[in-house]
């Protein structure tokens, strides 16, 4: 029996043990690639049988070698410097640690201290062990560095469990969020004005994403490394932000974003925990807004003045609805219905946002049809200031603001929190429809029919009430509405 077993093709035979491996040497082309990737020129590995097993068995398991030498062939004539890519780096980092003879998984809770660690590291690495060593070259002149994405997979695949067949890096997660951002600004902006400025929003969330990869490096993707490394940039943005713990907070969401999503649809193993900013609500300032006795009247004093921006003046009548910039930029002049009484407004969120504007009077009304002659297929009501940054309107706003004011404390949010304000001095903004008016909790309206611009005059009517309540007291300037009387007419000075 031992005699038949001697037979058998590339089985070896060692006469100081019983146990059986398989022996074959590479091909004589692939013999000098070998040894500059540090894989001996012969192939050997344990069958896991003794010589009292049967030729059957032992011809079974020589074959299956056979396979894996195949495969140790294949990676070799495919694998040079510079040829692994992040893509392929964990099939040929196996077909590396099977060339090798390392099982993966081999320093799975192996302390770094003990010698065994080293141990295994040098079977499955051999000399590129210490390849970033500044000697190595000179050890091994003729030896080629293993390729860094393959050495990283091999490292990986060491303290990978069997059973583990795919493992991901945080490049990945980093380059499926931004994919995803792409498809969602190209679905979702319905304007060439609202498309140039969600992309001028995503050129700064890439830009914290490249920071986060800076500070964390291409690591694999798992709870562990997800949440410390989520962890310790929370630090250094508190540290870089000390006083705007808002700004540590943009700069956090953006990353943690990317890796909570590639852990909800790729690697849902992966845990990613939700981070707070400590200190974000302390250090959030009120907002400042209009004194309804002498600041309000100033200014809309001023939305009547033609030597005021025409943006700011739509954004004042935009007091009495709570329209923000976003939306006044993003309102197309076509859903502006003077007949009606109302324009629809645009936004850059969900189509219940939409809601209708009651046009205040014929001054409003004009301001609205300013723009109606423009060329293109987007014609806002804002006219060449819907082209601008968010921080140009903000500018614009708040210059505009103390112009007509003289209070520098004054910001652009002023104008949109003092209708708030507003509807508490005139006891109505406890009122459903106040709410719907500005466009609070816009999603539990019933009727979202109103979605496409389609509105019930008793709707329109009841919003035209409370409008007119937000503006009692206050007197008309120029172009009044026909119930108004132009005897109470009271002009006011500007500071």
């Amino acid at each position: 029996m031992k005699e038949s077993h001697v037979k058998i093709k590339y089985l070896k035979v060692d006469k100081n043990t019983d146990w059986l491996s398989y022996q074959r040497k590479l091909p004589k082309e692939l013999l000098g690639k070998a040894k500059h990737l540090g894989i001996n020129g012969t192939l050997s590995r344990p069958l896991g049988l003794t010589l009292g097993a049967s030729t059957a068995k032992i011809t079974a398991a020589i074959e299956d070698c056979n396979d894996w030498r195949e495969r140790v062939i294949r990676f070799i004539r495919a694998t040079g410097t510079g040829s692994v890519t992040k893509a392929d780096a964990y099939e040929k980092a196996k077909a590396w640690l099977e060339a090798r003879g390392v099982k993966q998984g081999s320093l799975l809770d192996v302390d770094p201290m003990d010698p065994e660690f080293d141990g295994v590291l040098s079977d499955a690495l051999g000399i590129h062990t210490d390849q970033h060593h500044p000697d190595w070259d000179k050890a091994y002149p003729e030896a080629e560095r293993m390729p860094e994405a393959l050495l990283s997979a091999v490292h990986q695949l060491l303290v990978t469990p069997v059973g583990h067949d795919k493992y991901h890096l945080f490049s990945d997660a980093i380059e499926r969020y931004k994919q995803y951002r792409t498809d969602h600004i190209r679905l979702n902006s319905q304007t060439e004005v609202q498309l140039r400025r969600n992309e001028r929003a995503y050129l700064k969330d890439l830009k914290r994403l490249s920071d986060f990869m800076e500070f964390a490096g291409n690591q694999e993707f798992t709870s562990d490394n997800c949440n410390v490394s989520l962890r310790g940039y929370r630090e250094v943005l508190l540290k870089k932000y000390p006083e705007t713990p808002s700004t540590a907070k943009r700069h956090l969401e953006v990353p943690a974003a990317a890796l909570r999503r590639f852990a909800d649809e790729v690697a849902t193993n992966v845990a990613v925990a939700k981070l707070t900013i400590r200190g974000q609500r302390a250090k959030t300032k009120g907002r400042e807004v209009l004194d309804i006795e002498s600041e309000l009247p100033l200014v809309w004093a001023a939305a009547h003045d033609d030597s005021y921006d025409h943006f700011f003046r739509l954004h004042v009548f935009g007091i009495f609805s709570g329209s923000h910039a976003s939306e006044l930029v993003q309102t197309d002049v076509s859903n502006v219905f003077p007949d009606k009484g109302y324009f629809v407004s645009g936004g850059t969120k969900r189509d219940h946002r939409s809601r209708p504007i009651i046009i205040i009077n014929d001054t409003h009304r004009e301001l609205l049809l300013r723009f109606s002659d423009a060329s293109g297929t987007f014609r806002s009501i804002c006219g060449f200031r819907s082209e601008q940054t968010d921080s140009n309107h903000s500018r614009v706003l708040k210059e505009e603001l103390q112009r007509a004011t003289g209070n520098p404390r004054l910001t652009a949010y002023c104008l949109r929190h003092t209708g708030k304000h507003l509807g508490e001095e005139r006891g109505i903004s406890n009122l459903p429809a106040f709410d719907r008016i500005f466009g609070w909790h816009s999603n539990k309206v019933k009727d979202d029919y109103g979605r496409a611009g389609v509105y019930s005059k008793a709707m329109i009517q009841n919003y035209r009430e409370i409008t007119d309540k937000l503006l009692e007291g206050l007197p008309d300037h120029k172009s009044p509405t026909p119930a108004v009387s132009l005897g109470k007419v009271v002009q006011l000075k500007r500071k």
